[in-house]
């Protein structure tokens, strides 16, 4: 049972892991293609080829248009050098790196769960394995004609038995 649930945890905290990782390269790749369209319209505008600023700009997405607009309404000498900047408040990649982030967080605390689940598990199973041979060597001790043997063959699954009980209070 403790296996079913670790293998579970597993699966959901590698989903976990994977649709971080996919957030946090879509958010990489924002950041990258808005930059890369802001310099191609900051070069068109100093060329003051507006065609090609028009056409670079529909290209933006709308979130990338507010940033290059509140960067556009500062006047030169008070605006960062570009509108990707923490003071702006119309650039939001920055929380998608972050929702990223706290994503694969979250996945990391998923999967080391996972693992403890699994390692319990383990430890779980080995103990429902020395339980078992405390009982088969305890259902021996009645085939034996030798009272010694019955004795040690019992003894052995006494201690066999205690050490089980003591293994699954402390595991448990």
């Amino acid at each position: 049972m403790h296996a079913g649930h670790a293998q579970q945890e597993f699966a959901i905290s590698t989903q976990a892991v994977n649709n971080a990782n996919v957030l946090q390269q879509n958010a990489s790749a924002v950041a990258f293609g808005e930059r890369n369209l802001f310099l191609s319209f900051r070069s068109a505008m100093a060329q003051n080829d507006q065609a090609r600023s028009a056409d670079i700009r529909g290209l933006m997405d709308s979130e990338t248009v507010r940033a290059v607009d509140w960067w556009l309404a500062k006047s030169p000498a008070a605006r960062p050098t570009s509108p990707f900047s923490s003071s702006n408040p119309d650039w939001t990649t920055p929380r998608r790196i972050i929702d990223a982030r706290a994503a694969l967080d979250e996945s990391v605390v998923s999967l080391h769960s996972a693992e403890n689940q699994l390692r319990r598990s383990h430890n779980l199973e080995f103990l429902e394995a020395a339980l078992a041979l405390a009982f088969l060597t305890g259902g021996l001790t009645a085939t034996l004609g030798s009272t010694a043997a019955q004795k040690v063959l019992l003894s052995v699954s006494v201690v066999l038995l205690a050490l089980a009980s003591v293994g699954l209070v402390v595991l448990w």
